[in-house]
């Protein structure tokens, strides 16, 4: 062992250990801090994303004819076998998106409650390979399944020229929203999903509701508002605050009517992408296969493109507390230099006796810096271990993400 090595370690165990202890404290709870606060940053990213992705897809695409305006896209069963085979797509589905404002007409609920919602068409068939995160609390999926063009004939029936055939379109509406909308109050000391699991089989399901949608039409009297009945047919819970709170689905069939699709066409193609990050690469890369094969021109949107806001806040909220856990970090580190300073000043006799000994000036300096370099690592070491046991403990106490939606 050299004689450098073994000052450096006798000064960390001599009269001023406490100082050495204290500095080394300080590092450990910098590192500490700079570990737990990471996880927590990236696994609130993570479970941010999971949640936002699990019911939205990573991509759509949307057709544009020649005219540069955006048309429905026809025979998407086509487009969709095609899309699943391409590099890099996991799945594919037809979607269509509109907001509206939903008003309850049921007598069990005092006045006329309403909210805005962002109402999703799904078709079972093809979103069961989409997300597997939304859960039924009440109804069955095949409620939203597409109707048949041709019945099949099960009864001799005589027609009725003079009544008109009443088709109740359904919904299925968030658990939040629901709650909201058909004033649940919870009450303590009760099971909650027992209890919200009746109340929306008995209170919600079968009940009618009407949407006014943002668009004008030409009516008898001049320009009206879209509007069109439905029926509560299910309740859903996907984890995801916003859409659970907001967000209602319904079939295709019913979406064409409000959102004026004609025929069997649909507003874009939902894709799920293989890797998140890489969906706007996709995306082009998919828009230049369509109009290279098909003469097709695809209008790529990522999930970046739908939530920048979030994105920025998300990415803001990263650099601003990687910046404070920095400062942290400096802060010990300056404890260390302040401690080294001390230590030379207060042995200036020691040193001198060294020198008179032979000893050279990098040798002395190799002394302080051995022992620094003991204090940082001592306290790094420390603080990781340290930090990863608290993060291990906070994955063992499964600490529920605020607005996580259950």
């Amino acid at each position: 062992m050299r004689y450098e090595f073994f000052i450096a370690r006798r000064y960390l165990k001599g009269v001023h250990r406490g100082r050495v202890r204290i500095s080394t404290i300080g590092v450990a709870v910098g590192v500490m801090v700079l570990v737990v606060a990471s996880s927590i940053m990236n696994g609130f990213r993570a479970e941010l994303l999971s949640k936002m992705l699990g019911v939205y897809g990573h991509l759509n695409l949307f057709e544009f004819d020649t005219t540069g305006r955006k048309a429905a896209i026809e025979d998407y069963p086509k487009w969709i076998d095609l899309l699943e085979s391409q590099p890099g797509v996991d799945a594919a589905a037809p979607a269509i998106e509109e907001n509206a404002l939903i008003i309850v007409d049921s007598s069990f609920v005092p006045g006329t409650p309403a909210q805005f919602l962002q109402i999703r068409a799904v078709d079972p068939h093809y979103e069961s390979k989409m997300t597997e995160q939304i859960e039924l609390m009440a109804g069955s999926w095949e409620e939203l399944e597409e109707e048949s063009e041709v019945a099949p004939a099960t009864a001799t029936e005589q027609l009725d020229p003079f009544k008109i055939p009443i088709v109740n379109h359904p919904i299925f509406l968030g658990y939040r929203a629901a709650e909201h909308l058909f004033g649940y109050n919870s009450f303590p000391g009760e099971d909650d999903d027992a209890r919200k699991s009746r109340f929306f089989n008995t209170q919600v399901i079968g009940q009618p509701v009407t949407l006014l949608l943002p668009k004008q039409i030409h009516g008898p009297s001049g320009p009206e508002l879209v509007q069109m009945g439905l029926e509560v047919r299910g309740v859903f819970r996907t984890g995801h605050f916003q859409f659970d709170e907001g967000g209602a689905l319904t079939s295709l069939d019913a979406a064409r009517v409000f959102a004026q699709i004609p025929g069997k066409g649909v507003e874009s193609i939902e894709i799920r992408t293989d890797d998140p990050d890489k969906a706007d690469a996709i995306g082009m890369a998919l828009s230049r296969w369509a109009e290279q094969e098909f003469d097709v021109r695809f209008a790529p949107m990522s999930w970046k493109a739908r939530n920048p806001v979030l994105l920025d806040a998300t990415r803001i909220e990263k650099i601003v507390m990687s910046s404070i856990l920095t400062l942290i970090v400096l802060v010990a580190a300056f404890g260390i230099s302040g401690t080294l300073v001390m230590t030379v000043l207060e042995k200036t006799r020691e040193i001198g006796a060294l020198m008179a000994m032979g000893a050279e000036r990098a040798s002395i300096m190799a002394v302080f810096v051995i022992n620094g370099f003991l204090v940082g690592f001592y306290g790094v070491i420390s603080g990781t271990v340290i930090g990863l046991i608290i993060c291990k403990i906070i994955e063992i106490l499964e600490i529920p993400m605020p607005g996580g939606g259950n």
